[in-house]
């Protein structure tokens, strides 16, 4: 079947509405990152063990590591913008389900509808950034879409205190029914329709022909090495301190903090990289590389604290630009069969499985070789990513100025 037209892409870029769908993908990572804080108080009232409190933060990551893919078919079939309401609509009941739970099981089962409605939003909203988005400033806004798990993650930690002491542990859940109802009469107000017309009118074998390309895999592949090293080292952060320095809890979270949220200006830096036209294979090389030797420093390095702070600060805000680059290039890889939100789901659904793989090899190296043993991996993943991008390099969607022929050819 030929593929269908792409969209005429619109001269100005609507900036009202590319905010509010990176908002979207904001809160959708609040609702991530609402559990860790809440944890203390989740074990008191339900008597739970780590073990089930474990297995409820990570549903999030599980459900899209099995099914983003999924979503970005559906999305590019049934239209964008329908499965951005039904992500709203899931992630509002599941946290309606979650701040009315009596027991552990309905809670998990909370986090589940949840994590549906997590991945819908992921998957389409930056399909709609995309065709809201003036061609001179798509990259830009791609590389804006790629902050909202820093963004979102750092804005529950700030919010997470304030809500539980008003609220107890259910603040984060009422904040998610609250916020979802809010930006579901938001979206539907700036996005009427389903948005199917926009959509490749194709069947789903042949969209997914159109991954038969190696170039999406590679990129999907240095996705996920980059998660795995930026959420083994957000989540084993505070232990790490507390165990060699003695750093309190209080101290340790405020570093991590600062950590996450200098990924933000990391991914807006390869946005803005990626506009002015530098190759995106050497952007991910470049940042791919850097955190490999600062992510070895970090933890192997025989360096005071502040220096290893400064060092993570650097891991975080460098490889920031790696996520970004890989977004503003999914344009070009996806434009032959138009179907941005199949390879987006395939992004998304790498980095999730990244997120998952992450915390728990970090944590299988510090109990062989103490904290260490964590460096080196760090060496040798980047090598891995290098080999992958090296690999995708070779493929024109990956040159400079790939976007702009898909366009104008």
């Amino acid at each position: 079947m030929k593929p269908a037209l792409a969209p005429a892409q619109p001269a100005d870029t609507d900036w009202p509405r590319v905010g509010l769908l990176l908002l979207c993908g904001i809160f959708a990572a609040t609702q991530v990152g609402k559990l860790p804080p809440a944890m203390p108080a989740l074990r008191d009232h339900f008597g739970a063990s780590l073990v089930q409190l474990g297995w409820i933060s990570s549903v999030f990551n599980l459900i899209a590591a099995l099914i983003a893919l999924a979503a970005g078919l559906v999305a590019d079939r049934v239209g964008r913008r329908t499965v951005l309401k039904l992500g709203l609509l899931a992630l509002g009941m599941g946290a309606l389900l979650g701040a009315s739970s009596v027991g552990i099981g309905l809670l998990f089962l909370s986090r589940v509808v949840e994590g549906l409605g997590f991945v819908c939003i992921v998957v389409a909203a930056p399909a709609l950034m995309r065709e809201v988005a003036g061609l001179p400033r798509q990259r830009l806004v791609l590389g804006l879409w790629s902050s909202y798990t820093a963004l979102g993650m750092t804005a529950m930690l700030l919010a997470a205190p304030l809500l539980i002491g008003l609220l107890g542990w259910r603040g984060g859940w009422w904040m998610g029914v609250f916020g979802s109802v809010l930006l579901l009469l938001a979206v539907l107000r700036a996005f009427p329709g389903s948005g199917r017309a926009a959509a490749a009118q194709q069947t789903a074998p042949g969209l997914l022909h159109g991954l038969r390309a190696t170039t999406p895999w590679l990129l999907a592949g240095c996705f996920t090495v980059y998660t795995l090293q930026w959420m083994a080292m957000m989540v084993w952060l505070p232990t790490f301190l507390h165990d060699e320095f003695d750093l309190g809890l209080g101290q340790a979270t405020l570093v991590v903090a600062a950590v996450i949220i200098a990924n933000a200006p990391g991914n807006w830096l390869g946005g803005y990289l990626s506009q002015r036209g530098l190759a995106p294979a050497q952007l991910i090389l470049g940042s791919g590389l850097v955190m490999g030797v600062t992510g070895w420093a970090a933890f192997s390095a025989d360096v005071g604290p502040a220096l290893r702070f400064a060092l993570c600060v650097v891991f975080s805000f460098i490889g920031g630009v790696l996520p970004a680059s890989i977004y503003a290039c999914v344009p070009a890889v996806a434009a032959r069969r138009q179907n941005f939100g199949s390879v987006n789901g395939l992004v998304v659904q790498a980095s999730n499985i990244g997120a998952l793989l992450g915390p728990p090899l970090a944590a299988t190296l510090v109990a062989a070789s103490g904290w260490r043993g964590v460096g080196p991996a760090y060496l040798l993943t980047s090598a891995l990513s290098a080999l992958l991008i090296v690999l995708a390099a070779r493929a024109p969607e990956m040159r400079p100025g790939a976007a702009a022929r898909v366009a104008h050819g």
